[in-house]
Formats: structure tokens, C-alpha cells, sequence
């Protein structure tokens, strides 16, 4: 089964990708499926990281007990 999948970013030429992905969905008889991406510095970072413990910590936690 063929689909059209249109990459979107948010950027300028977003509307412009979504005009053409829904003609060629029309075109094609084809269900249309939108791929939302987020840039790396777009989602939150944890500040606070004062509750974290390092790697291998449990284990050696564990052991302790």
C-alpha cells in the first residue's frame, strides 16, 4: 500500500510541504501521514540534576546492603 509522509519542522517552507503532500495524496489515492520533527535544543533539558547517581552506583548501593 502506497502512502504519502510529509516531513514537517516548523520551519518556513512547512506550509508549503503540506500543499504538495496533500495534492500528490489526491494524485496517488493514497492516505496521508505527517512527520513532525524537533530539533535537538527544541525539547527540555533537565537542569536539576542533583537527585542522579552515577552509573554502576545501584549495584554497588545494592552491595552495600
Amino acid at each position: 500500500m502506497s502512502q504519502v509522509i510529509a516531513c514537517i519542522d516548523g520551519s518556513s517552507i512547512t506550509l508549503a510541504v503540506c500543499d504538495y503532500a496533500a495534492w500528490a495524496s489526491r494524485q496517488m489515492d493514497a492516505p496521508l501521514n505527517f512527520l513532525h520533527v524537533l530539533g535537538k535544543s527544541e525539547y527540555p533539558i533537565p537542569t536539576d540534576l542533583s537527585g542522579n547517581i552515577g552509573l554502576g552506583s545501584r549495584e554497588h548501593l545494592l552491595q552495600e546492603l
